[in-house]
């Protein structure tokens, strides 16, 4: 008779995977790809399945996300391990994580999928991420180092630790990243005050793009510029 799965046995194995190099930042958050995620599950568990909520409106209507009365909504989802349920529900939110009223189709289906990565989260993969630690318990246990911050072997003296091009490498990436934040951002905003905001608490990064690109900075100025006059006019025809 084969052995039964136990919870603990799925903790256990999915808490100790080191999702490090997987790991996604998108404004101040961190986050897990769901495809990877689902990937990693199913190289586990491979009979792992979920089923997200559905939700009848008074009107018969059906619909993938539970309603309330100020339009906001809020998605669910049970995944099965061999019998073995959690479930979990998460709203349907903005890059500032502020609930969204009368959210589009793609907004539903962007939250189901994460909502499916923190379900699966409550199985233990990734799980400290949203603890906010760095590595699962098994690789600070063991005392891994991560090989950038070893100082045991620095370079002789005189040389850099780094070439100037890898240094370059390094702000043009970055400057990359936040390039792919701020489009994706003005994309998705809904208010001037949140479009306002995200520039005060970015300004230093603002700063950093035009010393090194300031084309691009000009370029991401002039879209804010004609978001926020979209959005003024959005609300002005309401």
């Amino acid at each position: 008779m084969a052995k039964e799965l136990t919870y603990k046995e799925v903790w256990d194995t999915l808490s100790n995977v080191d999702c490090s190099e997987h790991i996604e930042k998108k404004m101040n958050l961190s986050y897990l790809s769901w495809a990877w995620a689902w990937g990693v599950l199913m190289e586990h568990y491979p009979d792992a399945t979920f089923e997200f909520g559905a939700f009848t409106t008074a009107d018969d209507t059906m619909h993938d996300a539970m309603f309330y009365p100020d339009g906001s909504a809020s998605v669910f989802v049970t995944i099965s391990i061999q019998g073995l349920k959690r479930s979990m529900w998460l709203p349907v939110m903005d890059n500032r994580n502020n609930a969204i009223s009368n959210p589009t189709s793609r907004q539903i289906s962007d939250a189901k999928m994460r909502c499916l990565v923190k379900c699966i989260a409550m199985f233990g993969l990734g799980h400290y991420i949203f603890a906010g630690e760095d590595l699962p318990s098994e690789k600070k246990e063991s005392g891994s180092v991560d090989k950038r911050d070893d100082t045991s072997n620095p370079p002789p003296s005189g040389e850099s630790a780094e070439s100037e091009d890898v240094v370059d490498d390094k702000f043009l990436k970055a400057d990359d990243k936040f390039i792919e934040i701020v489009e994706t951002f003005t994309e998705d905003v809904e208010t001037v005050e949140s479009l306002e905001e995200f520039f005060i608490d970015n300004k230093d990064e603002f700063k950093k793009l035009k010393t090194t690109s300031e084309e691009t900075y000009n370029r991401l100025i002039k879209s804010f510029a004609k978001t926020k006059a979209d959005l003024k006019k959005e609300t002005e025809d309401e």
